[in-house]
């Protein structure tokens, strides 16, 4: 694994992000998505359910019934996917990658310090902060990297997965490559996105979703499992506003 530029606040920085970088970033506004994204991810007593469990639905299918070596969630966000499997896989080495410091920042706060944290969600409707207690989960690792550029060896990786990334990114195709390289042969990649694609080219280059069907084996990968109607309601607030995803998965492998 490549060594990190540097570390701030005990998270790995494989990726020198500058100033200005982090200021275009979206990210990491902390009221605006890190805590959108805590209350998403983190806060299920507040909603009731996991509103993103399809992701988990699609996934089970694709993981692996023995124990594992080493599995990397890109795109990690507050890191809820790439937690629960490494729970469900003690033994791994499991990596959340993110271009986020903010996000990443949170994760670590909660899934490896273990400690509680604070939702405000006044702009939700709800009354009151929610206070949610953390986990200490000793195998996992929290990293900044670009999704494009990973800090892992060629084919060191038993399971890739990420989701609601691929349309967000610069170059899709050179993320898929980059997942490619560091999958092991016969090691799982699990994708679902939205396909709600930022660039006017990226919307010529990868839609329909049968011109990512085809481009996949370009690259390598061997499709296991293609949905293209798998929908998401993410909560808005407290009365029921949401917004709809209609999501790809796939899963292939190498």
């Amino acid at each position: 694994m490549k060594a990190p530029t540097s570390y701030r606040r005990g998270i790995p920085l494989f990726y020198p992000k500058t100033e200005a970088e982090y200021r275009r970033d979206l990210y990491e506004r902390y009221e605006d998505m890190v805590l959108r994204q805590s209350a998403l991810h983190l806060a299920d007593d507040y909603w009731g359910k996991y509103p993103m469990h399809a992701v988990l639905d699609f996934a089970e299918a694709h993981y692996p019934k023995e124990e594992i070596q080493h599995i990397l969630e890109i795109g990690c966000g507050v890191g809820r996917w790439i937690a629960n499997l490494a729970q469900r896989y003690p033994t791994a080495s499991c990596w959340g990658i993110d271009y986020s410091y903010q996000m990443l920042k949170q994760a670590r706060a909660f899934w490896v310090l273990g400690e509680e944290i604070t939702i405000d969600l006044a702009s939700r409707g709800l009354p009151y902060d929610l206070k949610v207690q953390g986990e200490q989960l000793g195998n996992l690792q929290f990293g900044l990297a670009k999704a494009a550029n990973l800090p892992f060896e060629e084919n060191s990786q038993d399971l890739v997965l990420n989701s609601f990334l691929l349309d967000r990114l610069d170059n899709p195709t050179k993320a898929l490559v980059e997942m490619y390289r560091i999958l092991k042969p016969n090691g799982k990649l699990i994708v679902l996105t939205p396909l709600n694609f930022g660039q006017a080219m990226h919307w010529k280059t990868y839609y329909p979703p049968v011109k990512i069907y085809h481009l996949l084996p370009q690259i390598g990968f061997q499709i296991l499992d293609w949905q293209e109607n798998i929908i998401i309601h993410e909560p808005l607030d407290l009365h029921d506003n949401a917004v709809t995803w209609k999501c790809l998965g796939f899963a292939a492998t190498k």
